[in-house]
């Protein structure tokens, strides 16, 4: 329901939207969701395998 809103609110006179959600665009979504999760993941773990931690419960900030 929201969708259907959205698109036909979105419409403009010279664009129009496709009104069809595919189950591929889904898979896509999720796929790149998992991608960038993972990218983040492995740069953020290397970064904080470099933090010492005794160092870390010592600073006042």
């Amino acid at each position: 329901i929201l969708h259907g809103f959205v698109i036909t609110t979105a419409e403009a006179d010279n664009m129009m939207l496709s009104p069809s959600i595919y189950a591929a665009s889904f898979i896509y979504s999720i796929i790149l969701t998992i991608v960038f999760s993972l990218i983040v993941m492995f740069m953020m773990h290397r970064k904080l395998k470099k933090v010492n931690m005794i160092d870390a419960l010592k600073s006042n900030e």
